[in-house]
């Protein structure tokens, strides 16, 4: 038995992103496949006494297993009878960058989805990348048929391209198919790479007018905004996408959960305080616009009072200068 004892957490939070890789081989032996091998953290059981299902057996002399550095595990290695061997336990640290990148890309996706969930740049824009990329293997699939490959390997590579190095292999493999293809129709090699843009630019425009043909008929509502149901749905979709993310951040799940918490607490205080601010602004607004139209009004009330004395003088005048009762038209009048 070979106990591995981790770290401390909150000694050694800049290990969250490591992966410990546990490696047994057999050095010498004359039957490598016939030792068994159980990995468990299971202290109460006796050395050797695993339950029949979790004993593995080495592939070629070979086994290995990755575990959290802040985990506690137990390796019990057992041959039958009496067989004789070296065996070699090694142990390896690795950090792994894309695990920080899942990390920070869950917290940022995690903090942006009611955000994202309202934009149309978002959907615009990630619904005309998605029918890019569907246009683009549309295409590539059915212009590997036409090759002497075959369907069986025009397909594996297909399902390959898909999951696997997408945008790279895409890169690598699409000038040649389109050459080839371009051969086969008998076009001359002066009009390939003119050709080549042309159908570059078609496809693109193809895939993103597909993305904006889904986003008129299925996002947005007939007076041209967002629908709620929509949005709600593509808001948990990505809070989903952003904890499955934290989650594989690291090979520790108390720590991952602890990131998931903490991402989802930061991220409702920054929303809070988005509101917050928010209000703040609108009351602002409100209250100015209220104290204008106060002034506004006052200004007004003041201006029409000034007209309204000012015609009164007006007419007051007017009528003392032409009552008959005044001594002015009774002398003209006399004489």
């Amino acid at each position: 038995r070979v106990r591995l004892s981790g770290v401390s957490r909150l000694k050694n939070l800049k290990k969250y992103a490591n992966t410990v890789k546990v490696k047994v081989s057999i050095v010498d032996s004359s039957r490598p496949n016939a030792v068994d091998v159980c990995f468990h953290r299971n202290i109460s059981l006796g050395v050797g006494m695993c339950n029949r299902s979790h004993w593995e057996k080495l592939v070629k002399g070979v086994w290995s297993r990755s575990m959290s550095p802040y985990d506690i595990k137990l390796l019990d290695i057992r041959m039958p009878g009496r067989s004789v061997a070296n065996v070699e336990v090694s142990v390896e640290e690795e950090f792994f960058l894309y695990r920080i990148i899942f990390l920070v890309l869950g917290l940022i996706l995690l903090t942006l989805a009611p955000i994202l969930s309202q934009s149309l740049t978002f959907y615009y824009g990630g619904a005309m990348t998605l029918g890019v990329i569907l246009v683009v293997l549309m295409v590539l699939f059915q212009g590997m048929k036409l090759l002497p490959t075959g369907r069986k390997n025009s397909f594996a590579i297909f399902v390959y391209s898909s999951l696997v190095g997408m945008g790279s292999f895409l890169l690598r493999y699409l000038p040649g198919l389109l050459k080839s293809v371009l051969v086969e129709i008998g076009v001359s090699e002066d009009m390939y790479n003119p050709l080549v843009m042309v159908l570059s630019v078609c496809l693109l425009l193809a895939g993103a007018w597909l993305g904006f043909w889904v986003v008129r008929k299925l996002v947005l509502t007939e007076e041209g905004s967002i629908d709620s149901s929509v949005a709600v749905f593509v808001a948990w979709s990505i809070r989903i996408i952003s904890a499955v993310l934290i989650i594989q951040s690291s090979m520790d799940p108390l720590l991952a959960a602890e990131a998931l918490f903490s991402g989802i607490l930061i991220s409702s205080i920054l929303r809070r305080i988005a509101t917050l601010r928010s209000l703040r602004r609108m009351f602002k607004h409100l209250f100015r616009t209220a104290k204008s139209n106060h002034k506004r009004s006052q200004s007004q009330d003041y201006s029409l009072s000034e007209d309204s004395h000012d015609d009164y003088l007006h007419r007051r005048r007017t009528s003392l200068n032409l009552s008959p009762s005044s001594p002015a038209a009774g002398l003209h009048i006399f004489g």
